[in-house]
């Protein structure tokens, strides 16, 4: 399987980075300067990130998030209304729970175990927020 990190955001302000394999920590860091592109855009959105094919991260590539989530706190605070991950590893599960525990999200966030219920969280958030035609709108265009 070749390492990726895929972005999509032809559904926005619905974003889906799907991560397969064991990612280089140069491509992991174009995943960091792009997830800092999107919060640029001023725009409210929610996240789905698809971990199910993903090997676990490099000790850099940890630190890397750690060290990003600090410095994009308050841009996430204010226009990432949530973000779900989809996640069928126990390994990967724990290690988001550690990272999560020493550097809590800004943003609400759950687990889930396929994208239906993960784009089902994302569209309650944005519901939430007064989004609700996007909301409707990524319902009506999804298809798993």
């Amino acid at each position: 399987m070749a390492a990726s990190i895929i972005f999509d955001d032809s559904l926005w302000p619905l974003l889906v980075s799907r991560f397969e394999g064991q990612v280089s920590d140069e491509a992991y860091e174009e995943y960091l300067l792009q997830g800092s592109l999107y919060l640029r855009r001023g725009e409210p959105y929610v996240s789905v990130l698809d971990t199910v094919r993903l090997s676990l991260p490099t000790v850099r590539q940890r630190q890397r998030q750690f060290e990003w989530l600090r410095q994009h706190e308050q841009p996430m605070r204010e226009l990432l209304l949530g973000c779900a991950f989809i996640i069928t590893s126990p390994l990967i599960r724990l290690t988001m729970s550690t990272v999560f525990h020493l550097m809590p999200m800004p943003t609400p966030y759950v687990a889930v175990q396929d994208m239906a219920r993960a784009v089902a969280w994302a569209t309650a958030r944005l519901r939430e927020a007064g989004h609700a035609e996007a909301a409707a709108s990524i319902l009506e265009r999804f298809h798993p």
